[in-house]
């Protein structure tokens, strides 16, 4: 699902997607670093720990492609590409 917008949250802890239908997702900063999909968070993914990302903020989203967005968190880490799919997936699940 491609969302019709994603924007920041004002206290970038979170990353709201809109999609048709009235539908939304709001995802946190927590959730989408502990299971960010780079290769380096591999380990984590088979064992998420929510708790270790608590404290992390979102600095900015950056479009790839059609497809994708790469997020950049303020812990340094900004490796991750995210499909619409990944994050539809994530927000449904977690």
């Amino acid at each position: 699902m491609i969302p019709n917008s994603v924007k920041l949250s004002d206290n970038k802890k979170s990353i709201l997607m809109y999609y048709d239908g009235n539908k939304h997702l709001i995802l946190s900063s927590t959730k989408l670093r502990t299971l960010s999909p780079s290769a380096e968070n591999k380990k984590n993914l088979e064992k998420p720990d929510f708790s270790e990302y608590q404290n992390v903020s979102i600095l900015r989203i950056e479009s790839v492609g059609n497809y994708a967005i790469r997020i950049v968190f303020d812990d340094g880490h900004n490796t991750g590409i995210y499909s619409w799919e990944y994050l539809h997936e994530i927000g449904s699940k977690f």
